[in-house]
């Protein structure tokens, strides 16, 4: 899907050059003085350029604490869960020995109660 978009746009852009030498060479000029111009700003600009290293650096240690604050909130909110809430069924009891079933107590653990006089004969 990339590579379609991808194309689709470079296509865009081709047909959006002109055809024309003459224009093509007023195309080519302008198109250098713009790049001579965007690289030279801070030459020209000194102050201007010095404000916004500041405000970057600004910038880049904001984000350097929300990342931590957040990897840190993170980290300790998986430690605290698992202190809090068990991962799975807790062993019980039974005989002196610890078993694990789930939610299940003693008295469910007992079979179903049959009736020895509902036996048919000769079963």
């Amino acid at each position: 899907m990339f590579f379609i978009k991808l194309a689709f746009w470079l296509g865009v852009i081709v047909l959006l050059l002109p055809s024309d030498a003459q224009q093509q060479a007023r195309l080519y000029g302008t198109a250098t003085a713009v790049v001579e111009r965007a690289s030279t700003f801070c030459d020209r600009n000194a102050q201007t350029c010095a404000k916004a290293a500041e405000a970057w650096a600004t910038f880049l240690k904001k984000a350097e604490f929300g990342a931590r604050l957040v990897g840190d909130l993170v980290s300790s909110a998986g430690r605290q869960g698992a202190d809090v809430l068990p991962s799975g069924p807790q062993p019980t009891r039974f005989g002196g020995r610890a078993e694990t079933h789930g939610t299940l107590s003693p008295a469910d653990m007992q079979p179903a109660w049959r009736n020895p006089a509902g036996r048919r004969a000769g079963a």
